[in-house]
């Protein structure tokens, strides 16, 4: 048996919120943020040791957005290889649809916020992570 150091594996949860027009929900990373500053990314991140990956979603949400999250359903599962902040080792990226239905009160580690078509994403400086969740 091979043990693995504990920055081997992360799992991240992002989460794709939609208005009703269909637009998706991306926040702009602030000066706060000590990697991808200034990147549109989805309301997500980390799973914490011993969090189940809906509440870990359903947090990250709040934290980022001041708003609760309603009807979660996970669509999309990720593992793949990855290097960033000193972080090497493999990501498992749970990718979850989610409702809101609080006004958007940004936390410091954002500085924009908002709804946008596939096609204006398209064109947008996206974090990594989040770039894989939505488009795969």
């Amino acid at each position: 048996m091979v043990i693995k150091k504990k920055s081997d594996f992360a799992s991240i949860v992002e989460a794709i919120i939609k208005n009703d027009a269909g637009e998706i929900l991306l926040l702009k990373r602030s000066n706060h943020n000590t990697f991808f500053t200034g990147l549109w990314q989805l309301a997500g991140g980390k799973v914490e040791f011993g969090e189940n990956i809906e509440s870990a979603v359903k947090r990250e949400i709040f934290e980022e957005t001041g708003c609760n999250c309603i009807n979660s359903k996970l669509e999309k599962v990720f593992s793949f290889y990855e290097e960033f902040n000193g972080f090497k080792g493999t990501l498992f990226l749970m990718v979850y649809s989610c409702e809101i239905n609080d006004s958007i009160k940004l936390s410091k580690d954002h500085d924009e916020f908002g709804f946008f078509s596939m096609t204006q994403i398209k064109k947008m400086k996206l974090a990594p992570i989040s770039k894989k969740a939505i488009f795969g």
